[in-house]
Order: C-alpha cells, then structure tokens, then sequence
C-alpha cells in the first residue's frame, strides 16, 4: 500500500489504554485511537514487523491496526502477531467493525506524523 520506504513510529497500547476497561469493538476503537493522534498502519506493517520481531516471547500476541483487508473467504481481517510453543507466526483475525476486543488486547498504532 506505500509507494516506497517510508520509517515509521509505531506504538502497542491495550485496548483498556484507549479507556475501554471492559473491552470495545473495532470501530470505537479505531476512532477513540484517532481521537488521541494515531493513525491506523499500513498493511505492510505486519510482515515487516513479523521479519524484525524474532525475540517475542512464548505467549504474546497482537494485532495490527490497519484498514481491513479481505481474506480469501471476503472476511475483514487484520495481521496478528504471535509466538506459541510452536514458533512465530502472522496470520489475518476476523476484525469486522462490529468484532468485540477485550481490553487487555493489544493493537498497534502508527504515530501521527
């Protein structure tokens, strides 16, 4: 979706640090992050960041904040970013504006420029 390299800050924050302390849906929290100056990445974020991110430990995940992007199925989906007992991986999650996120979840964000 970038015409070029392009650096970019990036920020993770949980869904209760936007002020959602019993979780949101997508949309309230896409617009309460543009709310408070971030901007949702591009979708190159995620497999850029899954090719620098080798050191994640066992247990963690997250998802990029993106626009959503159509799976082979036509559902709206976003990157995760995880690390379990069998490794690193990405993969696109369900995320409709409507999706429920609970609040420890977390999302990364591109800081406005």
């Amino acid at each position: 979706t970038l015409k070029g390299p392009e650096q970019i800050e990036l920020v993770r924050l949980r869904v209760s640090d936007l002020g959602f302390r019993n979780g949101a849906t997508t949309e309230e929290i896409y617009r309460k992050a543009e709310e408070l100056g971030l901007e949702l990445c591009p979708a190159e974020v995620g497999p850029n960041l899954r090719l620098k991110y080798l050191d994640q430990p066992v247990g963690e995940y997250f998802w990029i904040a993106m626009k959503q992007i159509s799976a082979r199925d036509g559902d709206p989906r976003v990157f995760e970013l995880g690390c379990r007992g069998d490794g690193l991986w990405l993969r696109g999650r369900w995320a409709n504006p409507g999706s429920w996120w609970d609040s420890v979840f977390q999302f990364v964000f591109r800081l406005r420029k």
